[in-house]
């Protein structure tokens, strides 16, 4: 039968909380708590859950009560780690968990793989599950880049948990995301050295922090330079998107000689818009995106230059400060990652700019 913790009220402990009153709290006993709270063995999620929340409602927190149970606790690791992603079709998963076993991996560690599809009851379910096989942490894998609520203590029970690509709004819990404001200053520093002045951005939905990010470091750089964009247009992370308002621009502006665009998806429409409209890309208008999607990037034509968003490197980072705070050396705050230039065919490939010297161009391809 599982426990849940008393919710009548609780005599005021008087002395610093001990395992005991934690244990008494929670009605079991004091090994099985010590279990719950070291996770040293399998305890059911329900009764973890409930002497978790004891530990918390007494203020108990662990001490030198016994250093050989806490070495004991370091031997006993399950060496799990949880992975969770909300992505759907495994775009960012895949390559997070890549880059997370590439670290865990040297650390004798290895991942358990699960899809919550971006519902929250379907996460709190997996996160039990993973606590049943006794993980020793969370990885908790966004496919928006917007702030995320963070996981409540009591779902977590305990376990340490890194966000990674969509932050948590918490800004005690650890965040690792993409530096997309770095890439959106880059972006128009690499056209503005190209000789491009008539610049456009299209972007996504405005209420998007991905969009509003690359944005504002598209103006930090305009700012910067003393120049303005010629037209800044939010819509939809579409092709369609893309092609009409590419189209728009060249209609309103008929000097317009580059856009950079937020997505790949928007960034291969505006090539066919401008095409539409007669337009030769990169001659007469340069093109830049974002993601390093292949299937958009790689596989247009011309070849789109674009950001790559680094999602192995964005694993190896969640997984080293997982281990990190495994080993009692949490990290708090957002932490990014920078988003390489891969150049291609949409940019003039074969022009060198003076960011050649800076180290910050990924690579050039000319297909």
């Amino acid at each position: 039968m599982s426990r849940t913790a008393p919710s009548r009220s609780v005599k005021p402990v008087r002395h610093r909380p001990t395992l005991a009153d934690v244990a008494r709290l929670a009605n079991v006993s004091v090994a099985t708590a010590s279990k719950a709270l070291n996770r040293t063995d399998r305890v059911s999620a329900s009764t973890q859950r409930a002497i978790v929340a004891a530990a918390q409602q007494l203020g108990y927190r662990k001490s030198t009560e016994s250093a050989s149970a806490s070495s004991t606790h370091r031997r006993q690791r399950s060496g799990l780690v949880g992975l969770i992603t909300s992505d759907y079709n495994g775009r960012f998963a895949l390559p997070m968990l890549t880059g997370a076993e590439t670290t865990l991996g040297a650390s004798n560690h290895a991942a358990l793989l699960m899809s919550s599809h971006g519902r929250p009851a379907l996460e709190r379910s997996h996160i039990d599950r993973l606590a049943a096989h006794g993980v020793d942490g969370l990885i908790v894998v966004g496919n928006t880049t917007n702030p995320r609520p963070p996981l409540d203590p009591k779902t977590t029970m305990g376990l340490p948990v890194i966000y990674a690509y969509d932050p948590s709004r918490d800004p005690a819990d650890c965040s690792i995301i993409c530096d997309n404001v770095g890439a959106g200053a880059q972006a128009i520093e690499y056209l503005l050295s190209l000789g491009r002045r008539y610049i456009a951005i299209i972007a996504g939905p405005e209420d998007f922090q991905a969009a509003k990010d690359r944005a504002r470091g598209a103006w930090r750089t305009f700012t910067l330079y003393d120049f303005r964009p010629i037209a800044v247009l939010f819509d939809a992370w579409s092709e369609e998107w893309g092609e009409r308002a590419a189209q728009l621009l060249i209609e309103q502006h008929p000097h317009l000689d580059a856009i950079y665009c937020l997505s790949d998806e928007i960034a291969r429409g505006a090539v066919r818009g401008l095409m539409a409209a007669g337009k030769r890309v990169p001659q007469d208008v340069a093109v830049v995106g974002h993601d390093n999607w292949f299937v958009f990037a790689a596989n247009a034509h011309p070849t789109l230059t674009t950001f790559d968003n680094n999602i192995p490197m964005l694993g190896k980072m969640a997984a080293r400060y997982l281990l990190d705070a495994l080993a009692g050396r949490p990290h708090h705050g957002v932490f990014t990652v920078e988003c390489p230039m891969v150049v291609r065919e949409s940019t003039d490939p074969d022009r060198r700019t003076p960011l050649e010297s800076t180290g910050r161009i990924f690579s050039r391809q000319s297909s």
